[in-house]
């Protein structure tokens, strides 16, 4: 069976007057796949990962206008909620509803 290529799955983190959004609000990713947070607020950005194993940084800071990647690590199955605070604003921010990463294997 051929080995599955990794994927790079995008979050835009962009905010308004009181607002702080994530979008999409839950993405979906397997240990080897990277994702890419973009920050485009006014101000750095906060990103909180409830979990240490997820990521090799599970807490870091974005500057406004530039990304960060992070790969996810062979973590197992499970859903993993995040928390993104926009300093530009003072808002935490949302997705659907808090923003998640799911690994399904």
């Amino acid at each position: 069976m051929p080995k599955r290529k990794s994927k790079l799955e995008k979050v835009r983190i962009t905010s308004g007057l009181t607002s702080c959004k994530v979008s999409p609000g839950f993405v979906i990713a397997v240990p080897g796949d990277r994702i890419k947070f973009c920050n485009r607020t006014s101000g750095v950005v906060y990103v909180h990962v409830s979990d240490d194993k997820l990521f090799d940084e599970p807490r870091f800071k974005i500057a406004a206008g530039r990304d960060r990647t992070q790969k996810v690590k062979g973590v197992e199955r499970g859903i993993y909620p995040y928390a993104v605070f926009c300093a530009a604003n003072r808002a935490f921010g949302t997705g659907s509803s808090m923003p998640i990463i799911i690994v399904p294997r």
